[in-house]
Order: structure tokens, then C-alpha cells, then sequence
């Protein structure tokens, strides 16, 4: 018997992607005129930025919700390392193995932890409270050893059995943008989308879109 294992990337929705967008900006043209009445710039170095987020996660098969939350410092007014925990309730696998002459596919879906370090790359365009930035990172994935239920489809039927998966722990980059929304001097949103590029017996691509709020602090 022969065995390979791939998973592939999933697609975000228009919908699960713009709906959020839009009440960002509706929330943010209503509150911006302040960040500029409180004076000062929104974008400066020195600072911190603790902040948390939700999203979603997309795997093989379907997006489910995620969340975590990081910690920046700006280094200067364009570059902040950051650092960043993410939790995954499930993200699909899909395992194929060969034998008796038939392809079986195995899938799956299990939860994930994610560790990372990195830096965004903010690209301030002079005073204005809408900011895009790049993100790049590298870190550490996580999955537990956990019995799951499984979906194993060998070419004539698809049943359901309970599958022992492994513990793993394997490296991971991951890279995308966002935009931050300075709603004060300290305060804002942040919508960004990411993929991630594990290794291990996993290689393929899965991503995130995630919504959240952030607290600037010195």
C-alpha cells in the first residue's frame, strides 16, 4: 500500500468577506473625524498595540470560525514586530492511500494552534486614519493527538469511522495584509486576510480572514 497526504486551499465567499468590510467602514467614517480632532499623529513609533480578533479559517472543505489576539511595537512608523497566538476549532485534512487497486481518500477536521513572531510592514499615506500594511511571519502549528471522526470514501461508498490522529508540532510562514481604521488616538479596527504555508505531512496551503480591535498604547 502507498500513502500520500495533501490539503488544498479553500475559497473565502463574498459575502463572508465584504459583509464585515462594510459595517468596518460604516463604523469607521462615523468615528474618524475624531482621531483628527484629538490632534497628533494615529501613526508613530514607540508604541504598542495589543489587540484581539475573530475570523475565519479555510481548509479543504468549509470556513470555521477562529480567533486569537497579538502584540505590536513600532519600531518605527512603518515597521512593528509583532508577535500572535491563533486558535483553530477544526481545520480540514484529507489523507489518499492506495490499495486494492482503488484510491481511498480519509477526511477529517481537527483543531490547531497557532504561534507565531513577525512583522507588518504599515504603509501610512500622510495623516489619513485608514492605514494598509503587509504582514510576514514565522512560527510554530500545533495539533493535538485526538480521536476524530472521520470520513473515509474508497471509490464505492463513503462511511464514517473514528480515526486516531497524531500529535504534531511543525513550522509554518504565513503572509497577507490588512488595513487598521484609527478611530481615535489609541483605538481602531483591523481587518486582514493570511495564509499559511505548513510543513510536515501537511505542505499545502490554508488561510484566515480576521476582524478585530486594537488598543495603542507607549
Amino acid at each position: 500500500m502507498t500513502a500520500c497526504i495533501r490539503t488544498t486551499v479553500g475559497f473565502f465567499t463574498p459575502r463572508s468577506v465584504l459583509l464585515p468590510l462594510a459595517t468596518l467602514a460604516i463604523s469607521f467614517f462615523g468615528g474618524a473625524p475624531a482621531a483628527h480632532a484629538q490632534g497628533g499623529s494615529v501613526v508613530r513609533s514607540g508604541s504598542y498595540e495589543l489587540g484581539g480578533f475573530l475570523g475565519s479559517s479555510y481548509g479543504i472543505d468549509k470556513a470555521r470560525w477562529m480567533g486569537g489576539a497579538n502584540l505590536t511595537y513600532a519600531v518605527t512608523k512603518y515597521i512593528l514586530p509583532y508577535t500572535e497566538f491563533s486558535y483553530f476549532p477544526g481545520i480540514g485534512r484529507q489523507s489518499t492511500s492506495s490499495g486494492g487497486g482503488r484510491t481511498i481518500k480519509t477526511t477529517y477536521s481537527i483543531p490547531l494552534t497557532d504561534f507565531h513572531g513577525g512583522v507588518h510592514i504599515r504603509m501610512p499615506i500622510r495623516e489619513f486614519p485608514i492605514v494598509p500594511y503587509g504582514v510576514f511571519g514565522v512560527g510554530m502549528i500545533h495539533t493535538p493527538s485526538k480521536t476524530v471522526k472521520a470520513s473515509v470514501d474508497d471509490g464505492q461508498a463513503v462511511r464514517e469511522r473514528d480515526l486516531a490522529a497524531p500529535s504534531a508540532t511543525n513550522l509554518a510562514v504565513n503572509f497577507g495584509g490588512g488595513l487598521r481604521f484609527y478611530l481615535r488616538q489609541r483605538f481602531g479596527f483591523r481587518a486582514e486576510a493570511k495564509v499559511y504555508k505548513p510543513t510536515g505531512d501537511f505542505k499545502d496551503y490554508f488561510g484566515k480572514v480576521e476582524f478585530g480591535v486594537f488598543y495603542q498604547f507607549k
